[in-house]
């Protein structure tokens, strides 16, 4: 979470900004985990229900027409199918949100890098934003250096 360092800042805007910009990366963390466990559990729930079918269904019966009826056969089969396919439905539903927060995130970011002469208005305070940039990367891994990164 947010740390009280910045409440030193004297702008409010600069302040609100910042800490919009934490909260964003911090969303968009969060979601990739969540696609990143989704995924790892839709492939082996796929792996393993494919080796099942392969050992216990295709190998045992002959003709397709009896693999089909064995696999159909077992209401099990279906109810596996549809619990994977709506965690490939959860993946792509959590993708989706995940590219949207990377998009705000990095919007908020590039406008804070164009409107860092606004922001930091006093000489001392645009001599001084260095330290908040380096705190921002080293903290939080946000880059307000540049906005190709």
């Amino acid at each position: 979470m947010v740390d009280n360092w910045l409440s030193e800042l004297t702008d409010e805007v600069t302040k609100q900004m910042l800490f919009s910009v934490i909260e964003k990366k911090e969303k968009w963390e969060r979601l990739k985990i969540k696609v990143k466990v989704l995924q790892v559990f839709t492939s082996v729930g796929f792996a393993v229900f494919f080796i099942y079918i392969v050992w216990k269904l295709i190998i045992p019966n002959e003709t397709i027409t009896s693999v089909t009826a064995a696999f159909l056969g077992r209401l099990e089969h279906l109810y596996i199918l549809l619990l994977l396919f709506t965690s490939y439905g959860g993946i792509l539903f959590y993708k989706n949100k995940c590219d949207k927060a990377e998009g705000e995130f990095h919007a908020l970011r590039c406008e804070i890098i164009q409107k860092s002469a606004d922001l930091w208005r006093g000489e001392q305070e645009w001599n001084e934003r260095h330290k908040w940039f380096e705190i921002m990367k080293t903290k939080y891994g946000i880059n307000l250096f540049y906005e190709n990164s």
